[in-house]
């Protein structure tokens, strides 16, 4: 081995060495008892044109010690708002009377009030997108009201803090299907999008002041299956004020109307992102009586195009799989024939739903919910002639056509209801 190899085998050696001394620890590294940890944002338009943020905080020092000692425990966050004219800006005001940095690494969700996201909220978007700490899998919400009344009044019962309340939502989202969970990212994709109405889930705070006599009356109208409500009007008391139910449907950027539960659900569906739920509707043999299905998307919808002189014309099939919950009235839908006719008397009631929100789409204008662009695209031939399509003139002039397919797979743990005998007089 001559002397420049030895000499250039060292200084790789060294540089290594080097390289590795330089590297280790974190230059920008803070303590956690430097940072304050944001772990919900709230966004309100204000009438005189400025934003009004409120920061929900995580309060480390509840958390710090939970040996005894006597005194009030600490709360588990802290909610603090103020007034500017960015929610940039409000970053700086923050601080001024905090003595932590904050860090929005861990932030869950972001609240945006109704007047706020009608009038826009793409100039939110973009700064967290280009902000470093922000995390695009944070979960956006829209509120009925004001975000400040919500992030004040959500006070979860079973969780420490919001930040697990927001994160077990999808889970919730996925067992239900009353409201989609939507992340910035998955909203910042479909506006980008062209053609697709991106939605969100809606929140609110639970509205005392509601007239009960008028909630009773249209639970009572309404069909079992069309569930008709909505965050901040659900026919409950106590508990947390907050509620997760509905959608917000954006043109754009901007939202333009809200979508209830029922709807929400059958939207998820036609989308192929609904997971599994309970669905309840009137026993068709015995009205007074209800039948409960719990039921998931056996898989994602099959969806056609066919174009003919009368225009365009879309199928879109969906597959329902489950199991029987309850049989109020003590009919014996487990035999197969009544099985097989329960089966297609509920895909009708779905269909049914399903074709009256088409219609309430066409008629608000709401545009494309369902993202049926994406299947569309194999139509078009290159991208400026999927750039210039008029997508939305195209999507209410369609005949949209929905069928439902349901396959019950069990009973339960009850192979044949029978009835309850009474004693004849």
């Amino acid at each position: 081995m001559n002397i420049t190899t030895l000499i250039r085998r060292w200084v790789t050696v060294g540089c290594l060495i080097l390289l590795v001394i330089l590297s280790t620890g974190c230059m920008g590294a803070r303590e956690t008892d430097q940072v304050a940890y944001v772990l919900a944002v709230g966004w309100d338009k204000l009438d005189d044109g400025q934003i009004e943020v409120t920061l929900v905080i995580a309060n480390t020092l509840a958390f710090a010690s939970t040996g005894g000692g006597g005194g009030q425990e600490a709360q588990p966050y802290i909610i603090n708002s103020v007034k500017a004219i960015s929610p940039w800006e409000s970053r700086n005001l923050f601080s001024s009377f905090g003595s932590r940095q904050l860090s929005f690494m861990h932030t869950k969700a972001y609240i945006i009030g109704e007047a706020a996201a009608r009038d826009g909220i793409s100039k939110f978007l973009n700064g967290i997108f280009r902000y470093r700490e922000d995390r695009e899998n944070s979960s956006i919400f829209i509120c009925k009201g004001k975000a400040k009344e919500f992030l004040m009044n959500n006070k979860p019962v079973l969780e420490a803090s919001p930040a697990k309340q927001f994160e077990l939502l999808e889970v919730t989202s996925e067992t239900t299907g009353l409201f989609p969970v939507t992340t910035l990212h998955d909203f910042y994709n479909i506006l980008k999008n062209l053609h697709s109405a991106p939605t969100t889930g809606l929140v609110g705070i639970l509205d005392a002041n509601k007239d009960k006599e008028e909630q009773l009356l249209e639970q009572e109208e309404a069909n079992p299956l069309a569930e008709p409500f909505y965050a901040g009007a659900l026919p409950r008391s106590h508990g947390n004020k907050a509620e997760f139910v509905g959608t917000a449907i954006f043109n754009d950027d901007k939202m333009v109307g809200i979508l209830n539960a029922g709807e929400s659900r059958i939207m998820l569906l036609l989308q192929g992102k609904f997971n599994s739920g309970t669905f309840n509707l009137s026993d068709p043999k015995h009205q007074e009586n209800y039948i409960s299905l719990g039921l998931r998307q056996a898989k994602k919808p099959e969806i056609s195009f066919k174009q003919d002189d009368e225009g365009l014309k879309i199928q879109i099939t969906v597959f329902l799989e489950g199991n029987i919950l309850v049989i109020e009235s003590g009919e014996n839908y487990e035999e197969p024939k009544l099985k097989r006719w329960l089966e297609q008397y509920f895909s009708k009631e779905i269909e049914k739903l399903a074709q009256q929100l088409i219609a309430k789409t066409k008629e608000k204008d709401y545009g494309d919910i369902f993202n049926l662009d994406r299947y569309y695209r194999k139509e078009v031939t290159c991208w400026n002639e999927w750039e210039q399509l008029n997508w939305r003139q195209i999507y209410n002039d369609a005949e949209i056509t929905v069928t439902c397919k349901t396959n019950i797979r069990r009973p339960g743990l009850m192979r044949k209801t029978e009835r309850i005998l009474k004693e004849q007089p």
